[in-house]
């Protein structure tokens, strides 16, 4: 596996951590102005290192008792490609336990051990295509998820700082003004896109 900035022990330290905090900011260098916003979350695409990233406002990742700033965007996810991926180059840092992108279904089983959750493999009714496969482990408090191909190959690994709560809470808040006929959400939907 090759050196990068994206070693897989400096990104995990980056989740829950404000596009404001010196570390974040240190990390991305100049790129961290592109982050691409769209309703309550951003993200930055690093195509050539097999990496894109998504920022989430604090409601979605900060305990509702710690917001400050409601729009401040917070590092949530790093997804992690394999080669041509959605057109990415490979992400080449070493995953935990010696995963690969690539590898198949039964090798992150020996590897990782039985996952916290899994699903997919199934046919969306409302998408109209097929859900991939996935596993999901907790990793400290973070969550690794293994996405498969059709082949039930490693296609992307998303290293997630969620832990469902605040995006509940936020999902929850978002619901409760549009059903009560408050005053307009700038959050056009009440999907986390998960």
């Amino acid at each position: 596996m090759s050196t990068s900035k994206f070693e897989f022990s400096q990104i995990a330290a980056l989740l829950r951590r404000s596009e404001n905090d010196a570390r974040v900011r240190d990390f991305f260098g100049p790129a961290i102005t592109n982050i691409e916003r769209d309703e309550y979350y951003g993200s930055l695409e690093f195509k050539s290192d097999g990496v894109d990233v998504v920022f989430k406002e604090a409601p979605w990742i900060v305990p509702a008792d710690e917001v400050v700033d409601p729009e401040e965007l917070y590092l949530a996810a790093f997804h992690l490609h394999r080669e041509g991926h959605e057109g990415y180059s490979g992400y080449s840092c070493q995953l935990p336990n010696g995963v690969a992108l690539g590898d198949p279904e039964d090798e992150v089983l020996r590897k990782m051990g039985p996952p916290h959750s899994s699903g997919g493999g199934g046919i969306s009714k409302l998408l109209k295509r097929p859900v991939p496969r996935w596993f999901r482990y907790a990793l400290g408090g973070s969550f690794l998820h293994f996405q498969l191909d059709a082949a039930g190959l490693v296609d992307m690994v998303t290293l997630d700082a969620s832990d469902g709560q605040a995006g509940l809470t936020a999902r929850l808040a978002h619901t409760r003004v549009a059903t009560t006929g408050g005053a307009p959400s700038r959050r056009g939907s009440s999907m986390d896109g998960q």
